[in-house]
């Protein structure tokens, strides 16, 4: 193979590596805790149980039951140089994830979130052992659940039981318009959603190797957009998880 046949073999090359190794490997010391919590966006309405809620349509509702999996965390450096995000662009190691994998920057378990617990109680997810840094953005991904998703048994085992395993989301409840009579609903979703959700410029470092970072999915805007004439299947009920997360502040 003449020189001139080797150039782009080994600039692909050059680039692959050194997009993979900007990935960052596992450094022992920095840990970065994760887990998840629910909360209202609004104010509560003065009567009906703790999941009542008015939507930004006015429409009331209430959840009887509401399980979703979210199915990776990724935590997502600073702005990088334009040089460095190319090669990440271009490199398959850094973009091309299959369903559930891990890394020193990604959490890709799956975890069952539903609201039978209380606002605020935190559920854990699991610790990254990234590399140090500035990171501005974590990504949630939710999407459907597999056989090995944690809280599958939490699911079931209950008085409203429900198989999240190929399911990313599952709600039940009532719709009741301003002046008629509640009726109820049954929605589920199978697809992908995903949000990248900003950061107070979290560093980890050898001064600071550890920090926590808590989700919160506000469960009261799930049916935003949803009418009591229609079914709520019509409304991208997955996507408005997914805009509902937001973090609290980064704690060390």
């Amino acid at each position: 193979m003449t020189c001139e046949r080797m150039k782009p073999f080994v600039l692909g090359a050059a680039l692959l590596s050194l997009a993979a190794c900007g990935g960052g490997e596992r450094v022992e010391g920095m840990e970065l805790s994760l887990g998840v919590t629910t909360a209202r966006a609004r104010p509560g309405v003065e009567a009906g149980g703790p999941r009542t809620l008015v939507n930004a349509q006015g429409t009331r509702a209430a959840f009887s039951r509401a399980l979703v999996t979210l199915g990776s965390v990724e935590l997502l450096p600073c702005e990088e140089a334009g040089w460095l995000r190319l090669l990440r662009e271009l490199s398959p190691v850094s973009t091309a994830w299959a369903h559930s994998s891990s890394s020193p920057r990604r959490l890709g378990t799956p975890h069952v979130i539903g609201l039978d617990g209380a606002d605020g109680d935190v559920t854990e997810l699991g610790v990254l052992h990234p590399p140090p840094g500035r990171y501005c953005r974590a990504r949630l991904t939710f999407e459907p659940a597999d056989e090995d998703a944690q809280g599958l048994d939490s699911a079931v085992d209950s008085a409203e039981p429900m198989d999240m395993v190929g399911s990313s989301l599952h709600v039940r409840g009532t719709l009741s318009p301003a002046d008629g009579e509640a009726r109820t609903f049954d929605a589920t979703s199978a697809g992908h959603s995903s949000v990248d959700v900003l950061l107070d410029s979290l560093t980890l470092s050898e001064e600071q190797p550890r920090a926590t970072l808590i989700f919160t999915l506000a469960w009261d805007t799930w049916l935003d957009g949803v009418s009591a004439q229609e079914p709520p299947s019509r409304v991208d009920l997955l996507g408005n998880v997914a805009r509902s997360a937001s973090v609290r502040a980064a704690a060390p």
